[in-house]
């Protein structure tokens, strides 16, 4: 069996676990792995997962994503294929797929979805992000359609870059092959290609610093802050190196006085500014002199690392109107040489030229001792009332760990089988599921639906801030909060409510949290590894409130999504969850 064979029953086994454990179809569960896996590889940030399909009208897609600054729309369409070996799709049936998404972008830009067979009570979210759409079409300047399948695609190239309505439209093929070479060979799933004059009609001029070495080169300069905003038009949080676009995901992107001095002083903004950061992994001239003067008008796998905030914020100038024609940010080019010291490189650039950004890195680094204890502790902890064997809970700290684990330990079939039955996957927690559910439980939803790496960093705060050391008490009760996560999550889906599902959980089990913390035994669901009737009926009782709460927002119009993403939100529920008329027989006695 080939490689890529085995890779496939691998992601077969993902594909049927996931679908167990959050009770969603085989095809949902794989478009979830793999917008995890582009949000692994800096494609996505923060991914719906919600399907809806018309034959009639030739519409489909199974997912989404659409920017805060409503600028970028991503839109997904899934190929599940359940079979026992790689299958290959045509290029036709993959044309196919790209159309069918491409109709519901065209349908929603135009407002004609709503006239189709689109029901706003049977797909509430699905008719919310086409209003969201068609109410926001003049600001998003760029939409990206994935065709996302576990067959090996015969359309080896994406497609070229088109129009929907006067919007940008690219396209992405995310087939078996691509995933294989991301997951098992390591390779970049997707590296940034910028051709600055082709697409922003401007090069950048550039100085090359006297430093000779094997490790990379530096330019210095000026770049327009017209090109900067056009770029992060088209490119969006893509341009930010990881940490930093996490950062500002989580603590928020712009900076006032930057639009004031924009606005008012762009003459000044250079002198008041520090300036950018930046790192490249390949640059193409298009001129080179030998006094050290460059021209650059190709830029592979460009991110900034410090400057996210002024990107950001001038980005927001821009489509205000403002004139940036006479404001110029200075920018520091390294381009990395030695590929393999890339990411110890752009780890100690990021600490080191980012003071903002080097909270986040430090808080990073004290989570590797926790991170590593919480691995040990799985390693120890059994699970009450098991036998034959005994199962212990795998927590995975890096991306791929289980399977590494399995195939280093099953040397044979017999040995392979053993540990996956002491380690069965439905008991895999990966380190952002657990700060999904401890977040949710410390009651900050709102933190949560900015998705898992926003999230994940303000967790990392949080047990740094906290000095959090964990015990076999601290893993019992984190195990137990995701059981009481993914009931929650089964619950939703069984009582057929419409979309919102990643939004509906988090904000019911910190619900629950507001009225019950101190009443909620944890040891009883982890010795029950289950929640229970009562607690299942209490939460039913919760999830109607929780539901009537997000989809009603105070803003007529307002995108749901969104709106579960801002404090107001969260704020706004806790004052109801204070009312003694909501469901007072689940609150706490005082």
């Amino acid at each position: 069996m080939s490689s890529i064979d085995n890779y496939f029953t691998e992601l077969q086994e993902d594909i049927n676990n996931e679908s167990a454990k959050s009770y969603v179809n085989k095809n949902q569960a794989f478009s979830y792995i793999v917008s995890n896996y582009l949000v692994e590889g800096e494609v996505l940030i923060s991914p719906n997962i919600c399907s809806f399909k018309s034959m009639r009208d030739g519409i489909c897609i199974d997912g989404y994503e659409l920017s805060d600054e409503m600028n970028t729309l991503h839109v997904f369409i899934s190929d599940f294929r359940d079979e026992n070996q790689p299958q290959v799709i045509s290029k036709e049936e993959v044309m196919n797929l790209i159309n069918q998404a491409e109709m519901f972008v065209y349908t929603a830009i135009t407002g004609q979805l709503h006239s189709l067979s689109i029901n706003s009570e049977k797909h509430p979210e699905v008719y919310d992000l086409a209003r969201t759409i068609r109410d926001n079409h003049s600001t998003i300047r760029h939409a990206s359609i994935h065709v996302m399948t576990n067959c090996i695609s015969a359309l080896e190239e994406n497609p070229m870059q088109d129009e929907i309505e006067r919007t940008q439209t690219t396209y992405h093929i995310w087939d078996l092959k691509k995933l294989y070479d991301f997951n098992i060979e390591g390779k970049q799933i997707d590296e940034l290609h910028i051709k600055l004059n082709e697409q922003f009609n401007e090069s950048l001029r550039l100085i090359k610093a006297p430093v000779e070495n094997d490790i990379y080169e530096c330019y210095v300069g000026y770049v327009s802050g017209t090109l900067l905003a056009k770029a992060y038009e088209y490119y969006g949080n893509r341009l930010m190196e990881r940490n930093v676009r996490s950062y500002l995901q989580a603590r928020g992107k712009i900076n006032r006085g930057i639009i004031a001095t924009a606005k008012n002083d762009p003459t000044m903004f250079m002198a008041y500014n520090n300036g950018l950061t930046t790192i490249a992994e390949e640059v193409i001239f298009s001129k080179q002199d030998e006094s050290g003067f460059v021209e650059i008008n190709e830029l592979l796998g460009w991110q900034i690392v410090n400057g996210g905030q002024t990107t950001a914020s001038l980005y927001r100038a821009y489509v205000s109107k403002e004139d940036l024609s006479e404001l110029f940010v200075q920018i520091k080019l390294n381009v990395i040489k030695d590929k393999n010291r890339k990411d110890e490189l752009i780890s100690k650039i990021s600490e080191y030229a980012n003071s903002q950004n080097k909270i986040s890195i430090s808080d990073l680094r004290s989570n590797d001792a926790y991170q590593a204890e919480l691995e040990r502790l799985s390693y120890t902890i059994n699970v009450p009332n098991t036998s034959e064997p005994v199962t212990k809970w795998f927590y995975e700290r890096t991306r791929g760990q289980y399977n590494v684990e399995v195939n280093r330990h099953g040397v044979t079939a017999a040995k392979k089988r053993a540990y996956q039955k002491e380690f069965p996957k439905k008991q895999l927690i990966t380190k952002t599921e657990a700060a999904k559910y401890i977040m949710s439980w410390e009651q900050l939803p709102h933190i949560v639906s900015k998705g898992a790496e926003a999230n994940f960093l303000e967790f990392c705060n949080k047990v740094r801030e906290e000095k959090v050391k964990p015990n076999e008490k601290y893993f019992r009760h984190m195990i137990a909060k995701g059981i009481l996560f993914r009931e929650t999550d089964k619950l939703v889906q069984s009582l057929g409510y419409k979309g919102y599902k990643a939004n509906l959980v988090t904000y019911s089990i910190a619900s629950l949290s507001v009225l019950k913390k101190g009443s909620i035994d944890f040891d009883k669901i982890w010795n029950q590894q289950g929640i229970g009737q009562d607690l299942q009926e209490e939460m039913e009782f919760i999830i109607s409130n929780v539901w009537k709460h997000i989809t009603n927002p105070p803003e007529k119009g307002a995108n749901v999504t969104q709106y579960c993403k801002k404090e107001k939100c969260w704020e706004l529920l806790q004052n109801k969850l204070a009312k003694p008329t909501l469901i007072p027989h689940l609150r706490e006695e005082e």
